[in-house]
């Protein structure tokens, strides 16, 4: 009985090396890492714990493919959103969901807004479930899903896009990124989303008192909730990345501070992936064209 024990123990599923490779920005040793556990995993719960993290991994492995591969990224997120619904199947999560839809959602931005019509509303629907049935508020991960999607689809009549709900969500992505993580591109996101509003400092208080009353009347399920989320705190709210309320500037002249606000959290971390890496070019090149706009 000793023996049969001690073989259980040895063989239960040990997700913390796996944990460390995707930390560590080695998708390719955390995928066989994470394939050698699933072989060993013996319950329904812990093969939906693998899968969710197989899910995850290949967000990675399909976004680090040179973005002119465009059959070898839908097929890394085909078989990303693949593992999530294994895993959803097996014991359905927050994770399972989460990655499923942000396979599906890098898909769609491979493939084109237009071109991926047909996958918007089920991943809506898998979305919903995450903050509403399963209450996951304080995932980054989730709110830059949703505002990707809001912001990247057309509007009414051809689809259901919201410039208005995907600055709310991409707000909450911000307010909710780790402190052990940097994400650069969600910063990124939210400050492309504002320069493209273009609201003055006026109209800004006038909206935001809008979006306060709404948020500050609340009801409904938790997305309903939500696409207020710009309200929250009202124009007098000060985001931890600015010395000024939402009221004293311009969506512009946030968008610039958030862009600025990510290049030093990238300088003050000794660790960086390859998508901060790629991210940060990005928003030096962003960061020099704006300044040089605004000086005209």
């Amino acid at each position: 009985m000793v023996l049969a024990v001690a073989g259980a123990l040895w063989a239960a599923v040990d997700l913390s090396q796996a944990d460390t490779l995707y930390v560590m920005d080695k998708p390719a040793e955390c995928k066989a890492e994470l394939e050698k556990q699933l072989a060993k995993a013996a319950s329904a719960s812990e093969r939906s714990d693998v899968l969710w993290r197989l899910a995850r991994v290949q967000v990675t492995i399909g976004d680090d493919l040179d973005k002119n591969d465009k059959d070898g990224r839908f097929a890394a997120y085909e078989l990303g959103q693949e593992y999530a619904e294994q895993s959803i199947a097996e014991k359905p999560s927050a994770m399972g969901y989460l990655w499923k839809a942000s396979n599906i959602g890098r898909w769609g931005q491979t493939k084109g807004p237009l071109n991926s019509l047909s996958k918007a509303k089920p991943m809506l629907s898998d979305l919903r479930i995450l903050v509403d049935d399963l209450n996951c508020l304080d995932s980054s991960e989730a709110w830059y899903v949703l505002a990707s999607l809001y912001d990247q689809l057309p509007g009414k009549p051809i689809s259901f896009g919201d410039s208005q709900y995907a600055i709310s969500f991409a707000r909450a992505a911000v307010d909710t990124i780790p402190s052990e993580v940097i994400y650069p591109g969600t910063y990124q996101a939210l400050a492309e989303m504002l320069w493209k509003r273009n609201w003055n400092m006026s109209k800004r208080v006038a909206e935001i008192t809008k979006k306060q009353d709404k948020w500050d009347k609340g009801g409904g399920t938790n997305f309903d909730k939500y696409i207020h989320y710009e309200g929250k705190g009202g124009p007098s709210a000060q985001p931890f990345y600015s010395s000024v309320p939402l009221s004293r500037m311009s969506d512009r002249q946030e968008a610039v501070m958030l862009l600025l606000y990510a290049k030093a959290v990238y300088d003050s971390r000794s660790f960086h992936s390859r998508a901060d890496q790629r991210n940060i070019v990005e928003i030096q090149e962003l960061t020099a064209k704006w300044y040089a706009e605004l000086a005209k």
